[in-house]
């Protein structure tokens, strides 16, 4: 470790980890960390990449729940964003700008109907004749649980999951 650190500065490893991916505040000083660099260098050098923008973590937390608005529920990405280290100020500004309670159910529902298509297809292919779940589980049910699971999955609370596929069994019943 001694020779890595004397052949780069804490620098430019900072600056080859953001190049990579954008990190949080945290997860960059954890990184520079464990490469075993002193702390005073390293608070130096996020400093300097804050003041410069590469280091923005309110950027980043818009950003990533931006990214995540049509596949993950809002509890999901909040669980991601306070894994990464954000402040809980941060974490509820970004979801508070990009998740309102109308937006998620129809993403929940949208993902929903589309795993329940999915899954319609691949029963009428199958036709459930080689699958022992056929013989205990009504196909209609076995889906049912399926589609359920991968939105409890992706952070939807259970009441929505439920409204959603009893919004689906609705319109195809």
């Amino acid at each position: 470790m001694t020779n890595f650190k004397s052949s780069r500065s804490v620098w430019e490893v900072a600056v080859d980890c953001l190049s990579r991916r954008a990190l949080t505040h945290y997860e960059l000083e954890t990184r520079l960390k464990e490469k075993g660099f002193e702390s005073s260098d390293i608070d130096r050098v996020l400093i300097r990449l804050e003041e410069l923008g590469y280091l923005n973590d309110q950027e980043l937390a818009l950003m990533y729940s931006k990214s995540r608005l049509k596949r993950y529920s809002k509890r999901r990405v909040l669980h991601d964003l306070k894994n990464r280290g954000l402040a809980p100020q941060l974490i509820e500004q970004a979801i508070g700008e990009t998740y309102s309670s109308d937006e998620e159910f129809r993403q929940c529902l949208s993902l929903a109907k589309s795993w329940w298509e999915q899954g319609s297809k691949h029963l009428e292919r199958k036709n459930m004749e080689t699958t022992k779940t056929s013989r205990f589980v009504p196909r209609e049910l076995w889906l049912q649980q399926k589609v359920a699971r991968r939105l409890v999955q992706r952070g939807y609370p259970s009441d929505m999951v439920r409204s959603a596929l009893y919004e689906i069994q609705g319109n195809n019943g």
